[in-house]
């Protein structure tokens, strides 16, 4: 009987394990994200709007700090004024507050091409 080759693969795998058991987990969020009161392992949201879900003709919904809110719903003592699919628009005692979705990034409507030129056919006249 062949032992030899199967009985080292069998103790290098049990030698081993310990050194895979701490292989970080790559899905895991960092330390600074997840939540250490608790201890749940939940990771901590930063404030602000997380979603817009914009629907034309019906009720928009933004989901901010977890809440899900519409036009009309309070956000602590400040109330939803506007949804639209860049900005959540609130006012308060203090003011009109506006959240943007993605606050570094600027939308900029595209200019209308030209005419357009006729295509060419790739031969060339001489």
């Amino acid at each position: 009987m062949r032992r030899g080759p199967l009985s080292f693969l069998l103790v290098l795998l049990v030698v081993a394990s310990p050194v895979f058991g701490q292989v970080p987990d790559p899905t895991r969020p960092p330390a600074a994200v997840i939540d250490q009161e608790g201890g749940s392992g939940v990771a901590a949201v930063e404030s602000g709007v997380q979603t817009v879900i914009v629907r034309p003709g019906g009720k928009s919904i933004a989901v901010i700090n977890g809440q899900y809110l519409a036009v009309g719903d309070k956000l602590g003592d400040k109330r939803v004024l506007k949804i639209s699919e860049s900005e959540v628009v609130l006012k308060g005692e203090g003011g009109r507050e506006v959240i943007k979705l993605i606050p570094a990034i600027e939308k900029v409507p595209a200019k209308k091409a030209g005419a357009a030129k006729p295509p060419t056919t790739g031969t060339t006249q001489q």
